[in-house]
């Protein structure tokens, strides 16, 4: 079973600006703003946890030198 493939995180940026651009529109629907804010919130989720395993990978690299 072939899994989807995991946006990188310039994707998932993109992403997020076209979802913040989307609900500054002003243009949508209660439901679709609803939907678009819990979509965002995943990806920064996500954003934020690559960003903290790259930080913890920097540290360990600084440790060894």
């Amino acid at each position: 079973m072939a899994g989807k493939k995991q946006a990188t995180f310039e994707e998932k940026m993109n992403r997020l600006e076209e979802i913040g651009n989307k609900l500054d529109s002003g243009d949508l629907s209660l439901d679709e703003n609803l939907n678009l804010y819990l979509e965002g919130q995943e990806i920064i989720k996500d954003l934020e946890v690559t960003l903290q395993e790259a930080k913890k990978k920097i540290e360990e690299k600084t440790k060894s030198e």
